[in-house]
């Protein structure tokens, strides 16, 4: 069957009869505004849904007929729909079910630039990480090969918690303590976009770690394991100055960044004492470490 001249509306059993002609076509369902079913020459029968925005012509490809079926094609119109009546363009929000044919340009709009999560993330990174934190670079590695290649050019507003728990289980199937990381700076970057107003909500809503609770590591020298370490340190390290360096860690037991940070105005030999200040410190909390003769 070619396409018919005039419906009441699509059904199930005359979208499976309708039959490839020597070029595509289209047909529209009555029964709901803006939703189109297109032929292809090839038989691939695939939804589609056609809109406005800011004044233009646009169409978001749905899904492939039978996996995305009549029913299934309604709903995701009227979520569209729902989406422009927000002011969020269709094309960004992830709503499509199946692999399209030919996906549309995805390319940024100017009602919904503000509120991609690309925007959010330069936003988060430029005015509250690269201000607050000691190492901005150890967040922006975490968004750049986690986050925003799978969202970045989605609008931040229509990332459901459900999106959030799948990613977070592939990254704990590979690494379960880099998937509590990838939480935690999403967890933070959501709140920081309902603060700037540029989403509503936070999609992160977990009540566990994703990768689980986190074992302390244990992993000290053994006795043999200092010995060798203390008698073969000359040896072992090319430049002059490491022994010392390597001894002074072991025996202070103190971070390689509060060393390499030291003063001698810190020291008091007298005292036998090492006063590190909070702008050296982890945390920002400085603490007195006591020397040995």
């Amino acid at each position: 069957m070619g396409p018919p001249k005039r419906i009441a509306r699509l059904t199930t059993s005359l979208i499976e009869s309708l039959k490839p002609q020597a070029s595509r076509y289209e047909i529209g369902d009555p029964a709901c505004a803006g939703l189109q079913l297109r032929v292809a020459d090839t038989d691939v029968k695939s939804w589609h849904c056609r809109f406005y925005w800011h004044g233009k012509r646009a169409r978001l490809v749905l899904g492939i007929f039978p996996e995305v079926g009549l029913a299934q094609a309604h709903e995701l119109v009227s979520a569209a729909r729902n989406l422009l009546r927000k002011g969020i363009d269709p094309r960004r929000s992830g709503l499509t079910l199946a692999k399209p044919v030919r996906a549309e340009s995805a390319a940024p709009s100017p009602g919904t630039a503000h509120h991609s999560l690309q925007h959010l993330a330069d936003e988060f990174m430029s005015r509250h990480v690269c201000r607050q934190r000691r190492r901005p670079e150890y967040v922006q590695r975490i968004l750049n090969t986690d986050v925003l290649p799978r969202w970045g050019r989605r609008d931040a507003r229509t990332i459901k918690p459900r999106e959030v728990i799948e990613l977070l289980d592939e990254i704990a199937d590979r690494a379960p303590v880099m998937a509590n990381r990838v939480a935690s700076v999403l967890s933070q970057m959501f709140r920081f976009g309902i603060h700037r107003s540029i989403v509503e909500s936070s999609p992160v809503q977990l009540l566990y770690r994703p990768g689980g609770k986190e074992k302390p590591r244990e992993r000290s020298f053994s006795d043999g394991e200092l010995k060798s370490f203390l008698l073969n340190l000359d040896d072992a390290c090319r430049f002059q100055r490491l022994p010392h360096v390597l001894r002074l860690l072991l025996l202070t037991l103190q971070r390689r960044s509060e060393l390499a940070l030291a003063e001698w105005r810190e020291f008091n030999f007298k005292a036998k004492t090492w006063t590190i200040p909070d702008g050296h410190a982890k945390g920002g909390k400085g603490h007195v470490v006591p020397l040995s003769d």
